[in-house]
């Protein structure tokens, strides 16, 4: 164990991208995965071992990266780390590498479901789930984080709407695979072969494979990124789905077409909630009483500067429009 933190101080920081982890290339071929937690956090501990059997779980597909150690959180490490194999790569180009995304997606979301008792969290009904975050997440940071009136009440009335829907949607079985949840593209590594990674397995759950075709293909997902920033046109996002529904099989895409629109629809609210968490909470003063507070502080002034600019870009009522006119 020692050997390996010595390796972490020793390795390559890479450029932090986000909140919940920082990168260490190691020498050998490897990457430490450090997870991000304040001291004394009680719940590191768990978060990280549900990644490490995301990890475990995920290894059969050839698309995510081979986990080889798990690092215990301790004093200067509080989140603990997992080492993994270091994929060599680049972000997609899009659209040019959609395919490639929609491959992965399509083997990943093959994989068999989790053994019962297994720490996986199982959404049995992914449509109420997301609905409900969209609605904590509405009540807590919307008003503070859209104060254009005109943009909050576009996304006020989109709410409205999926709350209609609820009441049949909601009620009806939904197919259900491993969901990465967070498949925006910049979480995807594409190799020398022009295979697509998928690298980010923190919020890895069994719930609908649609809201990862939707995540993926958004454009407040697809600007998100500071090396992909593009926005898909319609024939592109269509011709996305196309060549994952033919990987899928008739059968199974027979069962996905009729939820691919109403979960695209509530993923764009998903993750307009979830920059407005993000505005918000990284931009107040440090609450020691939670402990799940996001912060930018590790990351870059130019990142830091880039992200900011992609929650303005999303929260533009002219951007909310746009994707709208999608389905309206």
């Amino acid at each position: 164990m020692a050997d390996l933190l010595a390796a972490i101080r020793e390795g390559k920081e890479l450029p932090a991208i986000g909140t919940a982890h920082g990168h260490v290339r190691l020498k050998g071929g490897r990457l430490a995965r450090i997870a991000y937690a304040y001291e004394d956090d009680p719940t590191a501990a768990a978060r990280l071992h549900l990644q490490a059997e995301a990890f475990r779980h995920l290894a059969p597909s050839g698309r995510t990266p081979r986990l080889h150690e798990v690092i215990e959180p301790r004093p200067g490490l509080p989140g603990g780390a997992l080492i993994v194999d270091f994929i060599d790569g680049r972000a997609p180009r899009l659209p040019d590498e959609l395919d490639a995304m929609a491959e992965t997606l399509a083997r990943l979301h093959s994989l068999p479901l989790p053994a019962s008792g297994s720490p996986i969290p199982r959404q049995d009904n992914p449509f109420r789930t997301a609905l409900d975050i969209v609605e904590q997440g509405a009540q807590r940071f919307l008003d503070k984080a859209v104060t254009d009136a005109d943009a909050r009440a576009e996304i006020v009335e989109e709410l409205e709407l999926m709350r209609g829907m609820a009441e049949t949607l909601a009620h009806r079985p939904q197919p259900l695979s491993i969901a990465l949840a967070d498949t925006h593209p910049g979480n995807f590594i594409v190799d020398r072969d022009g295979i697509a990674w998928f690298v980010d397995l923190e919020k890895v759950h069994v719930g609908s494979p649609a809201i990862d075709l939707a995540h993926a293909s958004l454009s407040t997902s697809t600007v998100w990124h500071p090396d992909v920033g593009k926005v898909l046109s319609r024939a592109e996002v269509e011709g996305f789905y196309d060549v994952y529904l033919a990987k899928v099989g008739e059968a199974r895409a027979a069962e996905l077409r009729p939820w691919l629109l109403p979960m695209r629809r509530l993923t764009w609210l998903r993750t307009t909630m979830f920059m407005a968490r993000w505005k918000v909470q990284t931009q107040a003063p440090r609450d020691p009483s939670d402990p799940s507070q996001w912060s930018d502080a590790g990351l870059s002034p130019e990142m830091r500067t880039h992200l900011r600019s992609r929650i303005a870009f999303a929260f533009d009522r002219e951007t909310i429009r746009s994707i709208r006119a999608e389905w309206l």
